[in-house]
């Protein structure tokens, strides 16, 4: 493999810069990470998700799910939130390490109007007011969507596997939209030919994180006056709100490289690379008659690993990173450098030595140990043993989730929120559950707090964390799309300002 880890020398640019609302954005995972894409929420791409399905019997598929448009406000009627038509939202796979994606899940959506006389929007009392189907007269404005799948073998407008499908409609409330999830949400879940299944619809934001991070690092969590430094609840500053989901399940055997099972998880053709975006037509046109999009699709949004191009990626480089494919990252410098050389860690051992007089060590440049997480996959090394791998590089480093399809999945009783530093080799880094705490697993890698830099692996950098160890709302769902229903429009959110940890570390920590 080729030397990648290389430093560039620029070093930490501008403190001052760190504190700023311009150089940290206001959410995160990504949510509204770049200022172009703060500014089209509709095309803005929140997380990514790709595991083997952890339901029972599902065992041969894998999971592939992208969220869009954040921090939706349940109670935002008459509209509601709803998929642009004008966006391409995609899934890409990559399964050969060159960073380009060899298979795509195109999603397109189109709204219809049942009643477009009415005063009110998605839904209306063209019959009794009550959403009782997804094919309900009252629901107003349904919106439908195809899929294709593109390969090596489907031309350029790849195979249809799903076409008239409609979403459910937002959970507007227990009066309009009773008994949600049985009614509404499940029977959105569609069969696929291949066995898999498809869903688009309205979710409960999973994502959780205490903002208090972007606080100039001033979490709850830190206490200074006893032992331990991460020990305080923290506050989920995304609880209550809802994101849009794509997701599909598919058999492993059509995401490898040889379209075959793996036999083990060092077989080459075990580890696929998965990532996300949303695209825009590159012109448009309006006039007295309307508004078009023409032109060719341009990538505006792109998301694979967590908290990238938050906490990794320069102000300077954010609207191009969301533009760019993976093949191209190792073609960058200060995209190399902005890994091997992180600024983040730079700035938590800052903050925690101006505001708590704590001055703790971080690993030095180059980051070999970020670069193997994010870029490359991490090889089989003596660290996680002779059955552990998820290297997919051709030498260039490549930015997405990578997932060995042959690592077995960990049942869902058993699962560790921590993935691999848990102890869960089905966990984050091996691809992205929605059940891994990407929060404390990012600080944690970002700091050194992992075996993979055993200088470093000490308190308290192995035990930082937001304090948000749960979603608010409830654990995951144990059946595809596994992401919680939708929180309800007419039904009072829980206050943010409450502890929002659920289970306390031991009870969920198995």
């Amino acid at each position: 493999m080729k030397d990648i880890a290389r430093k560039f020398g620029q070093g930490l640019i501008g403190l001052s810069l760190l504190f700023s609302t311009s150089a940290i954005p206001a959410l995160a995972s990504s949510h509204g990470e770049a200022p172009l894409i703060s500014m089209d929420r509709f095309a803005d791409n929140t997380d990514t998700y790709a595991f083997r399905s952890v339901e029972a019997g599902r065992e041969g598929f894998v999971t592939l799910i992208a969220n869009y448009i954040p921090l939706q406000e349940p109670s935002a009627g008459p509209q509601w939130f709803r998929f642009d038509d004008t966006v391409l939202y995609e899934i890409k796979v990559d399964n050969t390490g060159d960073g380009l994606e060899d298979v795509t899940y195109q999603f397109q959506f189109n709204t219809e109007f049942f009643n477009d006389d009415t005063v009110l929007g998605m839904h209306n009392a063209n019959e009794d007011a009550v959403i009782n189907s997804n094919n309900d007269i009252d629901y107003n404005m349904p919106q439908t969507y195809t899929v294709r799948r593109l390969d090596r073998t489907s031309g350029r407008r790849g195979q249809l596997i799903a076409a008239g499908r409609r979403t459910p409609p937002n959970n507007i409330g227990p009066r309009a939209t009773p008994n949600y999830e049985a009614n509404l949400g499940q029977p959105a879940v569609y069969p696929l030919s291949n066995g898999g299944k498809v869903f688009a619809g309205t979710r409960d934001e999973h994502f959780y994180i205490d903002l208090g991070l972007f606080d100039a690092f001033n979490l709850r969590t830190i206490n200074t006056g006893g032992p331990g430094l991460f020990v305080g609840n923290g506050v989920d500053s995304t609880q209550g709100f809802n994101v849009s989901t794509i997701a599909v399940e598919v058999p492993i055997s059509e995401l490898t490289r040889n379209r075959s099972v793996p036999t083990g998880p060092t077989d080459p053709n075990a580890v696929i690379g998965v990532w996300a975006t949303a695209s825009r037509r590159s012109t448009r046109v309006i006039s007295s008659t309307g508004v078009s999009n023409e032109g060719a699709w341009a990538q505006i949004s792109r998301l694979g690993s967590p908290l990238v191009n938050e906490l990794v990626i320069p102000l300077r480089l954010k609207d191009a990173f969301n533009t760019i494919s993976p093949a191209v990252d190792g073609t960058i410098p200060r995209v190399v450098e902005a890994i091997t050389d992180p600024q983040f860690p730079k700035f938590v051992k800052f903050a925690l030595l101006v505001f708590y007089g704590l001055n703790i060590n971080i690993p030095p440049a180059p980051r070999n140990d970020l670069v193997q997480i994010y870029a490359t996959g991490i090889p089989v090394n003596p660290v996680t043993g002779p059955n552990y791998t998820t290297f997919l590089s051709d030498g260039i480093p490549h930015e997405y989730l990578r997932l060995n399809t042959a690592i077995p999945i960990t049942p869902i009783a058993s699962i560790n929120r921590l993935g691999l530093l848990g102890g869960d080799v089905a966990g984050f880094p091996n691809g992205r559950r929605v059940h891994d705490d990407a929060v404390d697993l990012t600080l944690r890698a970002a700091l050194g707090g992992t075996p993979f830099t055993p200088a470093f692996n000490v308190s308290p950098n192995k035990d930082a964390g937001d304090g948000v160890s749960v979603n608010p709302e409830g654990m995951p769902l144990t059946r595809f799309p596994y992401l919680l229903p939708p929180n309800p429009g007419n039904t009072p959110r829980t206050s943010n300002i409450r502890p929002a940890t659920g289970l306390t570390e031991l009870e969920f920590e198995k």
